[in-house]
């Protein structure tokens, strides 16, 4: 299994490498990439959210794993923003973006594609659950970035900015279906499934075209900080947890699979949004899709 799940993750490696090219020989900018990553915030969120939810299943739910994970993703997430804020000396906005790339996985855009051709129904739905309690998230993340750079908007304009926030956008929507059991036509379903299909491409693109772009030390140190937090203390406080409790590993191994996964798109989708300096989050990104290409295909292999 393991040379299975390898072939499966390297063609998403291909797609940062051609992204990296067409930025170095200056056929992209900085500006087209930010552009790229834009189109998938407002518009491949969203629909995210529809597919995700419209297909989840409760019957292989576990409440205990579930919440182990998502308890370890606050206080990465957690400590990423307070290194980032208060010895990086970061802005606020900034110190958020560290925090989402620390602690957010690509479990949409990495592991679950190769979840899908590998591993029965039932061993899917960790992956789901995750991804549908990360709009909430995510969603909590943009209007942290909203207050952050809106002060004196008001509380009551705040409020009315967040109809516009995608991923609230897609968790409503979501649950609308899911709670209702809405019957999706087939050509609605079809243009979801075409405008989810954007966000691989167009953020991996995007990531290799600003990679190849030059940076500072303190980003790269931050870059490093990311690395760290999230491919090695994250699936290790995971791996701790579930070791010392009573769930199986053959049940959690897709779980773990997420805490191996690189960092999520959202971070550098929203840092763009914002215009959020971005260089240590794809910095970071290029490492940790190059250790995820070994780290997702072990955990997977051996569990």
């Amino acid at each position: 299994m393991f040379f299975s799940l390898l072939n499966s993750t390297l063609p998403l490696f291909g797609l940062v490498l051609i992204g990296f090219l067409l930025g170095k020989f200056s056929i992209f900018e900085k500006l087209e990439a930010n552009v790229l990553t834009k189109i998938v915030g407002v518009t491949v969120l969203p629909a995210l959210g529809i597919k995700i939810f419209s297909n989840f299943n409760y019957e292989f739910f576990n409440f205990y794993l579930y919440f182990n994970y998502f308890f370890i993703q606050f206080l990465i997430y957690l400590s990423g923003f307070l290194v980032s804020k208060f010895y990086f000396l970061r802005s606020f906005s900034e110190s958020i973006i560290i925090g989402m790339a620390c602690g957010f996985s690509n479990h949409i855009f990495f592991v679950y594609p190769i979840a899908i051709s590998e591993f029965p129904t039932k061993d899917l739905v960790p992956i789901e659950t995750i991804i549908a309690f990360d709009f909430i998230n995510v969603a909590m993340s943009i209007l942290a970035l909203d207050f952050a750079n809106n002060k004196n908007l008001g509380k009551r304009r705040l409020f009315l900015k967040q109809l516009k926030n995608p991923a609230l956008i897609g968790l409503f929507l979501g649950l609308i279906i899911l709670i209702s059991d809405l019957y999706i036509p087939f050509s609605i379903n079809k243009l979801v499934n075409f405008i989810c299909n954007l966000g691989v491409p167009c953020t991996l693109i995007a990531m290799g075209i600003l990679l190849s772009f030059k940076t500072d030390i303190t980003q790269i140190k931050l870059s490093f900080l990311i690395i760290i937090l999230k491919m090695f203390v994250f699936p290790l406080l995971m791996f701790i947890i579930i070791y010392f409790s009573e769930i199986d590993f053959t049940v959690a191994r897709t779980t773990i699979m997420v805490s191996s996964a690189p960092l999520a798109s959202m971070p550098l989708i929203f840092a763009a949004i914002y215009k959020v300096k971005t260089d240590a989050v794809v910095r970071a990104g290029l490492f940790t899709y190059l250790i995820a290409l070994l780290s997702v295909p072990f955990v997977g292999g051996i569990i």
